[in-house]
Parts: C-alpha cells; sequence; structure tokens
C-alpha cells in the first residue's frame, strides 16, 4: 500500500506545480495512510531491498513531519499572495515535505542519503528564487554545505554496507557518518550556514527547514551511534557545548528569523545530547516540541513581514493573534511547559553524574533566551493589523499543540 501512496502523493505534489495549493496539500495529507505501514518496495543493485517503516521508531518523526507540512502548507496561500510566488512553490514545498518523511521512513542509510538530498534539492530551489536578501549566494551556500554533510553520510554509509550492522561499525566510517549528520545538523564548529539559510529561507520554507529537517537528522545518530565506538559522553557534552553557545548567538541578533535561526543551533545541541546518551524519550519529545513551536514562531515572522514589512525585534509590534502566538511559542520552546518540559526531564534525570553540570548548564541556556526575545517583541509595542485568519489560525494550533500534548501523551 505505501507504495500505491507515494507514487499518488508523488503524482499530486506534480500537479501542483501547476496547479498550485489545493493539489500540494492533499499530497502531503495523502501520505498520512502510510502511517504505520511497513513494506518493502523492491532493490537496487549494490544497494539492496528498499524497505520503507512509516511505524516503530520512525512513526512520530514521520507524523510530526506531515502534520506540520499540512499547517505551513495552509499558512503558505496567503504569505505566497502577499509575495507574489508563483504556482509552483506550492508543488516544490510539498515534495520537499515528502521527501523530509521519507528521511527516518528507510532503515537504509544509502536509501536515506537519497531521501536527504531530494530534500536538499527542493530546499534548495525554495531558497534560491523565494528568498530574501542575496537568496542566490545564500542558497548556493546552503547547497554547498548541505553536499558536505550528506558526502561525509553517504561514504560512512558505504563503507558499512548500507545497513546498520549487529556489531559496532569500524570507527571511521562511523565517524564520517556522524560528522555528516552534524554537519546537516548545523551543530557548533559546522554551524556558519544555518542562520544565513534559515533566516533568509521563504518563510513556510523556515519553518520547517529549521525544525524538521536539521532535527530529523538526530534520528539517524540515534540509530548509529549504538553501533559506533564513538564515546557517547564527550558527544554529549559536544551537544551541550552547542546548547550554550547557540544560546548565546541568540542575543546578539537583531532580526527575529535570525535569532529563530541561531536558537535551531541551540536545539540541535540538546537532540546531539540525548541521541549520545541514547535517550530515545528525550529525543523524540525534544523533536516534536521544538517543531512544533519553531515553526509557530516562524510563522509570526512571517505574518510581521506581511502585515507590516517587518522583522526587526524591537520594530516588529504584536497583534493580539501574534501576541498569543508568541507567548505560547516561547514558553513552549523554553521548556517551561509544553511536551518539551517532558524532554527536558528525561534529559536531566537520566543523565549521567558526570554530565550533569554540562546539561543543566545547557538546559538553562535554551530556557533563557526565550524569555529575552518576548521582552523584545512585547516592547515594540502593538499592531493594529489584523492577520489574515489563513495565518492566524495555523501559527495559533501550533503554538498551543505542545501544551495540548503534554495535556493528553496519549495521542
Amino acid at each position: 500500500m505505501i507504495e500505491y501512496v507515494l507514487v499518488a502523493a508523488a503524482a499530486l505534489a506534480l500537479l501542483g506545480l501547476r496547479l498550485g495549493l489545493a493539489p500540494s496539500a492533499a499530497s502531503v495529507a495523502l501520505t498520512l495512510l502510510a502511517l504505520g505501514r511497513r513494506e518493502e518496495l523492491g532493490s537496487l543493485p549494490y544497494i539492496g531491498p528498499a524497505l520503507l517503516n512509516f511505524g516503530g521508531a520512525a512513526e512520530p518523526f514521520i507524523a510530526t513531519t506531515a502534520l506540520l507540512g499540512l499547517a505551513v502548507l495552509a499558512y503558505s496561500k496567503e504569505y505566497a499572495e502577499h509575495r507574489g510566488l508563483g504556482r509552483w512553490f506550492y508543488g516544490v514545498l510539498a515534495l520537499y515535505v515528502i521527501s523530509l518523511e521519507l528521511i527516518p521512513a528507510f532503515d537504509n542509510l544509502i536509501y536515506a542519503f537519497l531521501a536527504m538530498e531530494l530534500a536538499v534539492v527542493t530546499s534548495f530551489l525554495l531558497i534560491y528564487y523565494f528568498g530574501y536578501g542575496d537568496r542566490a549566494r545564500i542558497g548556493v551556500m546552503y547547497f554547498i554545505w548541505s553536499q558536505i554533510g550528506s558526502i561525509a553520510f553517504l561514504i560512512g554509509a558505504v563503507v558499512s554496507g548500507g545497513y546498520l550492522p549487529p556489531y559496532a561499525m569500524p570507527l571511521a566510517p562511523a565517524l564520517l557518518a556522524v560528522f555528516g549528520l552534524l554537519v546537516k545538523m548545523g551543530t557548533a564548529g559546522v554551524h556558519y550556514w544555518l542562520p544565513y539559510a534559515h533566516a533568509e529561507a521563504p518563510t513556510p520554507l523556515s519553518a520547517l527547514l529549521s525544525p524538521i529537517h536539521v532535527g530529523l537528522m538526530a534520528y539517524w545518530l540515534l540509530q548509529i551511534l549504538p553501533h559506533t565506538p564513538i564515546s557517547g559522553y564527550y558527544l554529549a557534552l559536544y551537544g551541550a557545548a552547542t546548547a550554550v553557545y547557540g544560546s548565546l548567538l541568540v542575543f546578539r541578533e537583531a532580526d527575529l528569523k535570525r535569532a529563530l535561526a541561531d536558537s535551531t543551533i541551540a536545539n540541535m545541541g540538546l537532540l546531539v545530547a540525548a541521541a549520545a546518551l541514547g535517550d530515545w524519550q528525550a529525543a523524540v519529545l525534544l523533536f516534536v516540541g521544538h517543531a512544533l513551536a519553531k515553526a509557530a514562531m516562524f510563522m509570526v515572522s512571517g505574518i510581521g513581514i506581511a502585515t507590516q514589512n517587518e522583522r526587526r525585534l524591537g520594530f516588529l509590534r504584536l497583534d493580539p493573534w501574534t501576541f498569543a502566538g508568541s507567548a505560547l511559542g516561547l514558553v513552549a520552546l523554553a521548556g517551561v511547559f509544553g511536551v518539551a518540559l517532558l524532554g527536558k526531564a528525561y534529559l536531566a534525570l537520566y543523565s549521567p553524574p558526570g554530565l550533569a553540570p554540562a546539561l543543566y548548564a545547557a538546559l538553562f541556556a535554551t530556557a533563557v533566551y526565550n524569555f529575552y526575545l518576548f521582552d523584545k517583541l512585547y516592547r515594540a509595542g502593538r499592531s493594529e493589523a489584523s492577520p489574515p485568519l489563513a495565518m492566524a489560525i495555523p501559527m495559533i494550533l501550533l503554538a498551543a499543540a505542545p501544551y495540548a500534548l503534554m495535556l493528553a501523551p496519549w495521542i
């Protein structure tokens, strides 16, 4: 069944290149039918069978990606009309969402690499043609850095045979694969590209690129690290350092989208730490909480662009809708309440004693900058311009979702 669902979804997304939003949104909605299913699609020479698993450990990652993709597509209608974007924007965005869903769905590293490449190509096109500022240069920079990560991951995957073995991977391919994933996550030291690409991407893409695309690399860290001789202790320490460093970067920014991009570096640090410790519960909760709240905050910035032509901190004024979205989104990102609080609690409670101070510092740092951002937004004053409901409703739903998931964990 998965094969037919994906073929139909791809066909609708391609139709969206000509017809716009409706078939594009339908293509992403269709992929929800595959959730919980597992199926072999066939085999390629030298690579092996392509086994797709939309259930199991990958299911929360895929479900979050699909539902967030639908919300972003609904939001993007008014945004695209405001900016005069062509109809093919929706089709490429839908193909991008589908490619993101495939990244954790494959059990073969090489097929996962192919899904990563499709996601890179589609997101590059969206930045190059629809981004802000020096979008062509930033798009090329994003593509080059993505390829550095992809090539390192691919070499590690090929040398290890494509599948995760029941024994430890040799150190060299393990280091290459993990390094490639860290580059694609934009962690400290290999993060230079991330603030530019995420801030200057079209806002609907930023809402997916910043929390989902980079966050999905943590899924493969969780899968790979138990099979490697890489020290989880030192990698978790690096993750904590990345979280603190990314948090500090936020305070230098005068642009909301750029600040949100820097905060993604911080949250990727927490995900790296969770993956290094093998803490699946913390990683899933942090991924979901960050994805929902960060997407909502990028939608706040998009509303500011559409209604005030403004995204600068201190100048972007909040209306009642964006005030509510910002308050809910930033508190959820801080982990004071919402599903991210559960993720941070797991990470804090089950951290080794020697790592506890570093992780506590990381958890504290990733909370503080959110209150700084809200203070900057609140002090700018109130806007009298009301956003279109098609933009406001997805923003509020995503900002409120982390609280609903915390109060109703059976969802």
